[in-house]
C-alpha cells in the first residue's frame, strides 16, 4: 500500500494514492475505525457507477459491515447547500464510517454532516477537480451565501489513481485551473503580508507555494495535479482558513455561482468559473503596477462618503442572490476620511515592494492563459458563457462578500476600481 507522507500535525493521518487503491479502503477503516461501525457510503448516482458500486463490494467481500449507501441524483448537477447536508443529517446512520465517494461537492456535503455529528470520515475521491478534498472546513451556499462552515478534514483518504484517471477531462481540467489559482492567491497574501495585515506564515507559504509551479508544469500529469491539490488542502487544516489557497479568484466564482451561471444548460463548474477569476486577478494586477507611484495617486477617486458607499453596495447586490450577510459584510471593511488617506499612504510608501514582490509570484498574463489554453481550461468570460456585463459586475461584487483583503480591495482603496475593471 502506497501510503503518502502526510506533514505532521494534521488531522488526516492516512492517505493512499495508487492503482487499485479502493483494495485498501477495508485495511484503512480497519486502521482508523476498527471493527464496530459500518461503512456508510454517500455519493451520487455518477460518482457511484465511477467507483461507489466496486467500493461496496469490496467491503462486501472483505466482511466490512455495510448501511444502505445514500446516493444523491446524478441530473441535475448537485451543489453544495446547506439543505442537502440537513438531507445527510436526518438519514445519518448510528455507529457509521461515512465515506464519501465522488468530487468536490459530495465531499463537502459528507464533510460538513460529519463534523456537525462528531464523526470522522474517509474521503475517496473520484476526480482530480478541486483542492477540498483535504481541507478543514466545507465551502457550502448558507442562505444564498458561499461560505465556509468549520468542520474537520477527513481522516483518511483512499484516492485511486485509476478512478482518477478516468475522471471527464473537464473535471481535471477544473482541477488544474484550481491548483493554478494559487498564484493569484499567493500574490494576495503577499499584499497583506506587506502592509502588514496577515503576516505570510512560512511553513503553510511553502507547503504550497515552493512545489506549485512544478505541480503545474505538465497539464497531463494527473497525479501530479493532484498532489498539489492536496497539499492545498493540508495547508488550510494547518492554517484554519482558506487563506492560503484562494483570493480575489474565488471570490469571483463565488459571485457567479450564486448568481446560478450555466453555459449551455449546464452549472459552470467551480474549477472553470475559478479559471476565469484568476485571469482577471492577473490582469488587474498587471494594470494596476503598470503605473507608477506617481501616476496611481494621479489618477485616483476622492474616495466615497458613507451613504454613497451604501448605494453603491446596493446596486452591485440588486439581484438579491448574494445573501443577507454580503452588505454588512461589505460596510466591515468600509473606510473613509482620515482612515481611508492613512490606508492609500501605507499602499504608496509600500509601492515598489508591492510592485516588485506580486510580479514575482505571477505568471504575466499572456503566459498564464497560454497554460490555461493548454490544459483546456477556459481563460476568457465568453467560454463559460459570461456576457461582458455580469463579468465586470462580478469582479466588483466579489469584493463585498468577505472580509478577506485581495487585489480588488486594493484597488479599490486607490479609487482605482472603475478604471481598471473599464479596461478588463
Amino acid at each position: 500500500m502506497n501510503l503518502i507522507t502526510i506533514p505532521p500535525g494534521l488531522e488526516t493521518e492516512s492517505f493512499v494514492l495508487e492503482a487499485d487503491a479502493l483494495r485498501h479502503a477495508p485495511e484503512i477503516l480497519r486502521k482508523h475505525w476498527g471493527a464496530g461501525p459500518d461503512a456508510w457510503i454517500v455519493a451520487d448516482e455518477n460518482t457511484w457507477t465511477a467507483a461507489g458500486e466496486k467500493l461496496n463490494a469490496i467491503f462486501e467481500e472483505a466482511g466490512i459491515g455495510r448501511c444502505a449507501p445514500y446516493l444523491f441524483p446524478g441530473r441535475p448537477i448537485l451543489h453544495a447547500t446547506v439543505e442537502h447536508v440537513d438531507e445527510l443529517l436526518a438519514a445519518f446512520p448510528e455507529n457509521c464510517v461515512p465515506v464519501a465517494v465522488g468530487g468536490g461537492t459530495v465531499n463537502d456535503l459528507v464533510k460538513r454532516a460529519s463534523g456537525v455529528k462528531g464523526v470522522r470520515y474517509c474521503c475517496v475521491p473520484t476526480a482530480p477537480s478541486v483542492d477540498g478534498y483535504t481541507s478543514y472546513g466545507a465551502a457550502l451556499n448558507v442562505d444564498g451565501l458561499k461560505k465556509t462552515l468549520p468542520c474537520p478534514a477527513p481522516l483518511a483518504i483512499v484516492a485511486d489513481t485509476a478512478v482518477l484517471d478516468s475522471a471527464p477531462p473537464e473535471m481535471f481540467a477544473a482541477g488544474y485551473a484550481d491548483l493554478m489559482a494559487k498564484i493569484p492567491a499567493g500574490a494576495d497574501w503577499i499584499v497583506v503580508d506587506q502592509l502588514g495585515m496577515e503576516p505570510v506564515r512560512p511553513d503553510v507559504w511553502e507547503l504550497v507555494q515552493t512545489p506549485l509551479r512544478d505541480n503545474l508544469s505538465d497539464p497531463a500529469d494527473v497525479r501530479r495535479v493532484f498532489m498539489g491539490l492536496a497539499a492545498t488542502g493540508y495547508s488550510m487544516q494547518l492554517y484554519r482558513d482558506s487563506r492560503p489557497a484562494s483570493g480575489a479568484e474565488h471570490l469571483m466564482s463565488h459571485i457567479w455561482e450564486m448568481e446560478n451561471l450555466t453555459f449551455n444548460g449546464d452549472s459552470v463548474s467551480h474549477g472553470f468559473k475559478v479559471s476565469v477569476g484568476t485571469v482577471a486577478s492577473t490582469a488587474l494586477y498587471e494594470a494596476l503596477f503598470s503605473l507608477t507611484e506617481k501616476e496611481a495617486r494621479r489618477h485616483a477617486e476622492p474616495g466615497l462618503p458613507r451613504a454613497a458607499r451604501e448605494a453603491e453596495i446596493d446596486a452591485l447586490l440588486i439581484r438579491g442572490c448574494y445573501g443577507a450577510e454580503a452588505r454588512e459584510i461589505a460596510l466591515s471593511k468600509f473606510l473613509e476620511g482620515e482612515k481611508l488617506a492613512e490606508r492609500r499612504e501605507l499602499i504608496y510608501r509600500n509601492w515598489d515592494a508591492l510592485k516588485e514582490r506580486t510580479q514575482k509570484q505571477l505568471y504575466p498574463l499572456a503566459e498564464l492563459k497560454a497554460m490555461l489554453k493548454a490544459a483546456h481550461c477556459p481563460a476568457s468570460p465568453a467560454e463559460i458563457g459570461l456576457e461582458s456585463g455580469q463579468y465586470v459586475h462580478g469582479v466588483a461584487a466579489a469584493q463585498l462578500i468577505r472580509k478577506r483583503y485581495t487585489i480588488l480591495d486594493l484597488v479599490y482603496e486607490l479609487g482605482l476600481s472603475k478604471a481598471l475593471l473599464a479596461a478588463l
